[in-house]
């Protein structure tokens, strides 16, 4: 059966890539992508990935992303991906509405 999706283009039963050698691939696209568009798709999907992998693409995608600010600055749609994901690194909104919950949920009435 599995050579029957394998061939037909069906999901494959093997592992996943983890978030982080996702956004490792994503930093080689930037960093070696000599077209723009290219660079733009993997800037708009670091954007998408640092909602959840804050760390991770931090570490790994901070220098790609300055460098991108400072090359590709006459493309105000990959600056503005990139000001997004640099946005969502370093702010605490998830943190701060993490915690807010926290306070309602204690302050509810327990059944």
């Amino acid at each position: 059966m599995n050579f029957l999706r394998g061939v037909m283009g069906g999901q494959s039963a093997g592992p996943q890539p983890s978030g982080a050698e996702t956004i490792q691939k994503l930093c080689d696209r930037v960093a070696s992508s000599t077209l723009l568009e290219d660079r733009r798709d993997a800037v708009r999907a670091l954007k998408s990935l640092s909602k959840k992998y804050r760390l991770e693409v931090g570490i790994q995608a901070m220098d790609h992303v300055i460098r991108v600010l400072q090359t590709d600055r006459s493309d105000s749609e990959i600056i503005g991906y990139a000001l997004d994901t640099l946005y969502n690194i370093i702010s605490n909104d998830l943190e701060e509405e993490e915690q807010d919950n926290k306070k309602l949920e204690s302050l509810l009435p327990r059944k």
